[in-house]
């Protein structure tokens, strides 16, 4: 049985034995009803004033009955209620350091800081592309009713050791998501200090806020209501462009992605144009761009040539996508 359940019959076990012992007394000992009450209740709780005491045989004997079956019921019940918390903390304790182990033991995750409307949109989509998250929040309410529960410390973000904790030093990337722009220029900063080739991502709520934030350490800043009215505006004016870019980045069937295909300097793609490797018809993907360094090279031509270092952006099918990343990492 579980606690719960036990503490539900305690209590209807207790309510059922105070009534009968209060009818009991008033019949045996000649009691107004509520003088039978609280002869009762100082009875099965053992408490003993002695202001009101049975006097007939028959009440001494109701009595001897009654006492040790309230005895056995708050005792059932204080087994119950101790127990219900025995078993939360304690398997919240096994569950944290369980967790705790769990982060030690990853490696290039992504630490999403705050668990707000952006944060839990933006561990959504990590975990929904199969990445590793830690997430880092003060309420963790939320993520301890998940059914899959995502990997959490509980503390301030800003704090050095939180971000230790939650292995700062061993992550690729981390996103400042917190809803103050003071906390995230703070959390950019740190996280930079800690490990400086960590990718931040930074969310910006006022437009001033967004070159502080690359000052801090931010390598990319992002304004969610400036993304947002742009998107209406769009969606408006161009509804069908609109449908079309929700079919790539949100295409809930997950038959089509994007994909970053780095060219290595094994690759037989190196020093080969996009017309030679035929990708279109080979691979039936698209190639969208190549960033090259800190360039990015839009819709490439048939004769741009690949060099080693290039970043592809393709779009497709994910197992033509599969095939693509494949063909260009092969030796």
């Amino acid at each position: 049985m579980s606690s719960s359940r036990s503490i539900v019959v305690s209590v209807i076990a207790m309510i059922v034995a105070i009534i009968a012992g209060t009818v009991g007394f008033m019949f045996s000992e000649q009691l107004t009803f509520f003088d039978a009450l609280w002869l009762t209740v100082v009875t099965i709780l053992t408490v003993g004033y002695g202001d009101t005491v049975p006097q007939t045989f028959y009440g001494k004997m109701f009595a001897l009955i009654i006492i040790p079956v309230g005895i056995s019921i708050v005792t059932y019940a204080t087994g119950a209620v101790v127990s219900m918390m025995m078993e939360g903390e304690f398997s919240k304790t096994v569950r944290r350091r369980k967790m705790k182990k769990k982060i030690e033991a990853m490696t290039n995750h992504i630490i999403v800081c705050g668990f707000g409307r952006v944060g839990e949109q933006v561990v959504r989509e990590l975990v929904k592309n199969g990445t590793s998250v830690v997430v880092i929040e003060r309420n963790v309410d939320s993520l301890e009713e998940m059914g899959d529960p995502i990997p959490y410390v509980e503390g301030d973000a800003t704090a050095d050791d939180v971000l230790i904790a939650a292995g700062i030093e061993r992550a690729s990337g981390l996103v400042a998501a917190l809803p103050s722009d003071a906390d995230n220029v703070f959390i950019s900063l740190t996280a930079k200090g800690l490990n400086p080739s960590i990718q931040v991502v930074a969310r910006a709520e006022r437009p001033e806020s967004e070159e502080k934030l690359r000052r801090a350490g931010a390598d990319k800043v992002i304004n969610p209501s400036f993304l947002s009215g742009r998107r209406m505006a769009m969606t408006i004016l161009k509804p069908v462009t609109v449908d079309y870019v929700d079919t790539i980045f949100h295409d809930r069937t997950g038959q089509y992605a994007i994909e970053e295909v780095k060219i290595e300097p094994h690759s037989s793609f190196v020093h080969t144009s996009v017309g030679d490797q035929a990708v279109r018809t080979r691979f039936r993907v698209t190639i969208i761009a190549i960033q090259r360094q800190d360039d990015i090279i839009g819709n490439p031509t048939p004769d741009e040539r690949f060099c080693a270092g290039d970043i592809v952006i393709v779009f497709g099918e994910k197992r033509a996508l599969e095939a693509f990343e494949q063909a260009v990492n092969k030796k």
